[in-house]
């Protein structure tokens, strides 16, 4: 039986002048967010990965907030803030389009909680509980650090210091007990060893191996989610090569691993193509059907005949493109409902690339609508990335860039617009593929003439 145990040694407090956060480093929102729930007598630490991010030295992508209020009580005291979610409530803090995450700390399950038929605990989310029990919940120690808005020193309950100076992702608890309560865990922990240059604990990837098999456990939205994000700016390769050898790509893309698994031949060809999107990544922002197709890159050029055959060789070569790419990625995309934007935009850009091989001709309508189409950005990248897989070939990539600006330029109409907002244009140009929003359909209902009400002053009313 195993259940967490609140740590009765007192906490690791690091003071101010002996670590390197500072508030400079911290949102603006964050800090009013920390203020003024601090003014009221509450207690409020950032926790989580914007800690661990501030103490390597890396920008963190969000800020979120620790505190003793109750939801309820938060939602009081801000105007701005929107209660959401069932199991436990949490409080959005909006700012203009930046949210601030505000989640009152958390304990764990009791001795006496609940087993499912495995004898694992079933969270029960809504109870609240203090700092030290709010930090043994989480997943990896790295992400159990808190910083006192008061003292401005860290508090460290789960060792994660340690952790952060050896570069080791390493559970909170029991990793087969925790990885089994949440098969996701597995996936984060590949993916924080990627992002941060780690390495994971040798206990959490012996546990990884022997529970890969259970990650299928998991709900599809969450495991669909996971795998886009195992696309980590500038480190995929590393991730999908950690998520490999941990057996997570067995349990969650079959088909791959059966391709990894035939031959060393396989296993090099999908490497190389990582290596470079990870060098593509350092100067571009790499969307994420570039990177998902560039996963299975190897396995759809090996669909591809060496010849296509029939009366038009162009027409027919483009068809096999994307047949090819079809029949690659759509159990993956159906099984998992990835989204639509990028399961279309990976077939296009297999079927499209082969355009960056002509350069293209002023006048001809056929040029013009492709460079004016939809998803020509992501068609760019993945050029490039073809660019140095292929680099055999001449690719006119930079003639393509200079004429779709050009098309920006005859598009809008404006002959003084700089290259720098017709780049801003072509970088923003919305995916063809993405959902558009609905318009509203005006109700056909009879309208009821409404009652006059007469309007009353305020000295009818004293």
């Amino acid at each position: 039986m195993f259940f967490f145990r609140r740590n009765k040694t007192k906490p690791l407090i690091v003071p101010r002048n002996e670590h390197t956060l500072s508030r400079r480093d911290i949102d603006s929102d964050a800090l009013k967010v920390l203020y003024r729930l601090s003014s009221l007598s509450h207690e409020a630490y950032l926790v989580g990965g914007s800690v661990r991010d501030l103490l390597l030295g890396r920008k963190p992508k969000d800020f979120d907030v620790g505190t003793d209020a109750r939801p309820n009580e938060i939602k009081r005291i801000f105007r701005n803030c929107f209660l959401v979610g069932r199991r436990f409530r949490l409080a959005h803090i909006v700012f203009g389009k930046k949210v601030i995450e505000t989640a009152t700390f958390r304990k764990a399950p009791d001795a006496n909680a609940v087993q499912d038929e495995h004898g694992l605990y079933q969270y029960e989310d809504n109870t609240f509980g203090t700092p030290c029990e709010d930090a043994h919940r989480r997943d990896f120690t790295v992400n159990g650090l808190f910083y006192d808005i008061r003292t401005f020193s860290i508090i460290d309950y789960v060792g994660g210091l340690k952790d952060l100076k050896t570069k080791t992702i390493r559970s909170i608890g029991d990793p087969a007990i925790r990885f089994r309560e949440d098969p996701v865990r597995m996936m984060r922990a590949v993916r924080f060893a990627a992002k941060l240059d780690f390495n994971i604990a040798t206990s959490d990837w012996k546990a990884m191996k022997r529970y890969a098999h259970e990650l299928p456990n998991a709900s599809l939205s969450r495991l669909a989610e996971e795998i886009l994000r195992l696309f980590v700016k500038g480190a995929t390769c590393r991730s999908i090569q950690l998520a490999y050898e941990g057996g997570l790509i067995e349990a969650l893309l079959p088909s791959l691993a059966d391709w990894l698994n035939a031959s060393n031949v396989h296993q090099q060809a999908t490497w190389e193509t990582l290596e470079k999107l990870d060098a593509l990544a350092t100067k571009h922002d790499i969307s994420p059907a570039i990177a998902f197709t560039a996963l299975y890159w190897a396995m759809i050029q090996a669909q591809l005949p060496e010849k296509p055959k029939g009366q038009s060789r162009r027409v027919n070569e483009r068809y096999q493109r994307r047949l090819a790419a079809q029949e690659v990625l759509t159990p993956v995309v159906k099984h998992y409902r990835l989204p639509r934007a990028v399961w279309m935009t990976a077939v296009d850009v297999v079927e499209l690339a082969p355009r960056f091989l002509n350069p293209p001709q002023k006048g001809v309508r056929r040029d013009i609508r492709f460079a004016t189409y939809g998803v020509f950005k992501e068609a760019l990248q993945w050029g490039l990335l073809m660019s140095k897989l292929e680099s055999e070939k001449k690719w006119h990539l930079e003639a393509w860039r200079k004429f779709a600006l050009q098309c920006e330029r005859e598009k809008h109409g404006d002959p003084l617009t700089t290259d720098e907002e017709l780049e801003a244009m072509l970088e923003g140009q919305p995916n063809a593929h993405s959902r558009k929003s609905r318009r509203r359909r005006k109700s056909r209902r009879r309208k009821h003439k409404q009652l006059e009400t007469p309007s009353i002053k305020a000295e009818e009313l004293s």
